[in-house]
């Protein structure tokens, strides 16, 4: 299996990978290897990579669960997936690629929850945006707008977490996620949030072709609120080959044959 990168812009794409105390952080290994070997233009992370679990406000009906979790664990784990992501590309001296990444609904958690309650937020004893150490991670990172997710554009690719549906700012997904993608924007666009995988190829559009994408997720564990929706979705990274102008060649590449690449054994 061959991941070496080419002279022409190459993009390595992922989304919700929810680093979580509760699940082996081994897999950030396995992506940053892939990086190293493919030695990517862009790395653009699609957010949803911190889980916050105790800023959960659907655990506002169960006390208990929030208190049986911990914030400082949510942010050490995050930092943590990221420390290993970075480290082997880090060990390029020449050609090092650029890295995006976005703020999703489970980072946003945190603001909503100094939102609620202004005397929880402190860099040192309480909770803070700032922990996440965007500023290290990220040569840009693009917060939320108001109270959805940022758009931003890179070689004629529109990405975002996810994209909203109509007039209340809830998320597009539906059967033809990919598709809905192209017809709503009419531009190539690639977003994440659902934890499936979607993509759509529109060659007949003028001036060029455009593609919709949905990224899948990165996750590492299953989740029991999910139920037989953890069936749907789909665990990997996307690479994009010869980007020009909204145009890209799609590699998907699995969780599971990262392992088997990248894993210990």
């Amino acid at each position: 299996m061959s991941y070496i990168n080419s002279r022409h812009k190459t993009a390595v794409v992922f989304s919700c990978a929810h680093a979580d105390p509760l699940a082996s952080n081994e897999r950030f290994l396995w992506l940053g290897e892939l990086i190293y070997d493919v030695n990517p233009t862009y790395v653009i992370d699609l957010a949803d990579g911190a889980n916050m679990r105790p800023l959960n406000s659907y655990d506002g009906r169960n006390p208990q669960a929030v208190v049986s979790q911990n914030y400082q664990a949510d942010i050490e784990t995050y930092n943590d997936s990221m420390e290993k992501i970075r480290h082997k590309p880090s060990q390029r001296k020449y050609k090092r690629a650029s890295w995006f990444g976005f703020e999703g609904n489970h980072e946003n958690r945190i603001k909503k929850a100094i939102a609620n309650d202004p005397r929880v937020e402190g860099d040192k004893f309480g909770i803070s945006f700032s922990h996440l150490q965007t500023d290290t991670w990220f040569d840009e990172y693009h917060e939320y707008n108001n109270s959805a997710p940022s758009l931003h554009s890179y070689d004629g690719v529109l990405y975002a977490h996810y994209v909203s549906n109509g007039n209340y700012g809830t998320a597009m997904s539906n059967k033809h996620h990919g598709y809905s993608l192209t017809e709503k924007l009419s531009c190539s666009a690639t977003v994440g949030h659902s934890h499936k995988f979607s993509y759509y190829h529109k060659a007949e559009a003028l001036p060029n072709p455009i593609n919709g994408l949905v990224v899948g997720c990165y996750k590492g564990k299953e989740e029991s609120w999910a139920g037989q929706a953890n069936r749907e979705w789909r665990h990997g990274v996307a690479i994009k080959r010869y980007l020009d102008n909204g145009s890209y060649d799609l590699q998907w590449v699995s969780m599971s044959a990262l392992q088997r690449e990248y894993g210990s054994g």
